[in-house]
């Protein structure tokens, strides 16, 4: 693949979001892609420079957090996209917004990364408890990254921060990755004072502070040296505390392999930071076999790294932080047992398995690109058709469903087949689109769960010949069902079209057992379509189960059919496409089974 990175400070080594670009790099170009990097300065081969941008007090702020932008230049960014597969955005700076433009026009592929969190921005502001902020820089962004189809998440953490705020993509949840380096680092338990690292930019949302005044808290703190290592703007104010307070602190900036080194010197790793989207630092760390102290911030996602509830302290709090500091300062056998704990459970954050899971992405944006191509065909606007109605039809067919089809099918459903629905409020934990599956046993089984939906109305998907039935097809074609595809192109025009209606916000039903039998009670074979749909677009499968129970009413025995919708069950979206597929397709075989 020919891959464009495009990233505002590119050559600036000093935060997390460059040296995790510059790693992905690497590891790409070594697996035989081509890499261009577009960004400000003059870097190596496949490199496209941009020009600084000024922008009046917010440069001056930014600078000061180690952050630069770039200034856009068409001539430049179209030299870079020459005969690229898929550019890939690693900022939301305007040099983006406008590359993200011409990649739109040139029809190439875009994936982006989200590295960048708002909390960030309005803590190096000094505006911390501005929550509404926060959001107004969420919904900014959204602009930006709610056009991108594929957008990479470093945590679960910000992958539901970005959920939680309408994000309409596809979210892969890939780690920044460790490099293999730190594997092959080996803690050698130095002798004389207890030996505490903490890494990260001397920032005030870093929190550096606290460890200082955790340590100077403590009885036992002529026992204990720190080491910061980074560089910031608040080094001085970190420096002047320690000498106050007599602390033995040493403060560097360290390549990676005396970063490695100074690791492997020390006992215990300190992470206090309140704002991370992943902090591979920590990762880092454990990784050469440190245990960790971890805030349990709000706002963090270092905190999953925590194995036990002494692997955390309350956010700001010097007495927590201090105790646990202690805790293992005195308990070396515990400390030396959750090492070993810690050395193998990093190694599911090695940096080759996130750049198989990068590489995977990329391909699925490729794979949506070409679908779409195919869609401009003479066969693919034919069957496209059927799948995106014109307004006309669609305005038409939605007032005949909620005005018309609606009021009928619910007095039908009730008096006539005496349909009950149960946990129609799992719908309302959805925010979003969302795949509805449910076991294909009744003729008239796709009004049922539209009904189930409301007031959503369920894209509906039924088999070509079932539009040609004459009363099921009348409901089918009055419901703006679907066809399923027939051929590999269809297919193709089909995961395209429902996937990009499904992040928008729709929900998409599916029938996974494909064929209707009257009545089945067993829960058939399911086909990977429905699982395949949520995954590539990112949305929760819905179970929703058909029972037929007798009942009675009055003197007269009638039977009565019983819709069961369960809980939304949630792609794994921080392990490969066929896995997280096979795994959800599992989860909702058991949960269809035990709804009966």
């Amino acid at each position: 693949m020919v891959i464009v990175f495009v990233i505002d400070n590119y050559l600036h080594q000093s935060n997390g979001t460059t040296i995790t670009t510059r790693r992905f790099v690497e590891q790409l170009r070594m697996r035989g892609h081509e890499v261009r990097i577009l960004s400000v300065g003059q870097g190596e081969e496949g490199y496209y420079s941009l020009k600084e941008r000024y922008i009046p007090i917010v440069t001056d702020v930014a600078k000061h957090q180690d952050v630069i932008f770039s200034k856009p230049d068409k001539k430049v960014i179209m030299e870079a996209f020459k005969g690229a597969d898929v550019v890939h955005f690693v900022t939301p700076w305007k040099t983006s917004r406008v590359a993200r433009s011409i990649a739109q026009k040139l029809n190439i592929p875009q994936t982006a990364s989200f590295h960048i969190q708002p909390e960030n921005i309005t803590y190096g502001a000094g505006l911390n408890n501005v929550p509404f902020l926060n959001s107004f820089i969420y919904r900014r962004f959204r602009k930006f990254y709610g056009k991108i189809p594929f957008v990479h998440a470093p945590s679960n953490f910000i992958a539901s921060e970005l959920r939680n705020h309408n994000y309409p993509n596809t979210i892969k949840v890939i780690s920044n990755g460790v490099d293999d380096a730190f594997f092959k680092g080996e803690v050698i338990e130095p002798q004389g004072k207890f030996h505490i690292i903490s890494t990260g930019r001397y920032a005030k949302e870093k929190n550096q502070i606290l460890l200082l005044k955790a340590v100077n808290a403590s009885k036992l703190k002529d026992q204990i040296k720190v080491t910061l290592a980074g560089h910031g703007p608040k080094r001085a104010f970190l420096e002047n505390y320690a000498r106050k307070h007599n602390l033995d602190v040493d403060f560097k900036f360290f390549k990676q392999e005396e970063l490695i080194k100074a690791l492997e010197s020390a006992h215990l790793y300190v992470h206090a930071a309140n704002i991370e989207i992943e902090a591979i630092a920590c990762l880092e760390a454990i990784a050469v076999g440190l245990v960790p102290v971890i805030a349990n911030a709000k706002k963090s996602a270092t905190k999953q790294f925590a194995l036990t509830s002494n692997n955390l302290f309350k956010p700001n709090d010097v007495d927590d932080l201090r105790e646990k500091i202690e805790y293992w300062l005195l308990n070396d056998e515990e400390r030396l047992n959750a090492k070993l704990k810690y050395k193998s459970y990093t190694e599911r954050f090695r940096l080759g398995y996130s750049v198989d899971r990068f590489e995977e992405m990329l391909q699925d944006a490729i794979k949506l690109q070409k679908a779409k191509k195919i869609s401009e065909t003479v066969k693919g606007k034919a069957f496209k058709k059927a799948l995106t109605h014109p307004p006309v039809k669609r305005t038409l067919s939605a007032m005949t469903y909620y005005l018309f089809a609606l009021p009928l099918l619910f007095l039908y459903m009730k008096f006539i087949l005496n349909v009950k629905y149960i946990g129609r409020k799992n719908f309302r934990e959805i925010k979003g689109g969302a795949v509805v599956i449910s076991n294909h046993v009744h003729v008239l089984d796709s009004a049922m769960n539209s009904l189930a939906a409301f007031p959503k109305r369920p894209i509906m998907t039924a088999m070509k010949a079932n539009f040609e039935k004459p009363i099921a097809g009348f409901f089918v074609n009055l419901l703006g069902a679907v066809p399923v595809p027939g051929n590999m192109l269809e297919t193709q025009l089909f995961f395209q079209t429902l996937g990009n209606e499904a992040r928008r916000g729709r929900y998409v039903h599916i029938y996974p057992e494909g064929e209707l039998i009257d009545k089945d009670k067993e829960i058939r074979e399911f086909k990977r379509g429905a699982f395949h749909l949520a995954v590539e677009s990112g949305v929760p499968v819905v179970p929703v189960r058909i029972s037929f129970k007798p009942s009675r009413f009055l003197i007269w025995d009638r039977e009565k059919i019983v819709l069961n919708v369960g809980k939304p069950l949630y792609p794994d979206s921080s392990v490969p496409n066929k896995e997280a597929e096979a795994k959800l397709k599992n989860e909702a075989i058991k949960q269809m089974n035990a709804l009966d």
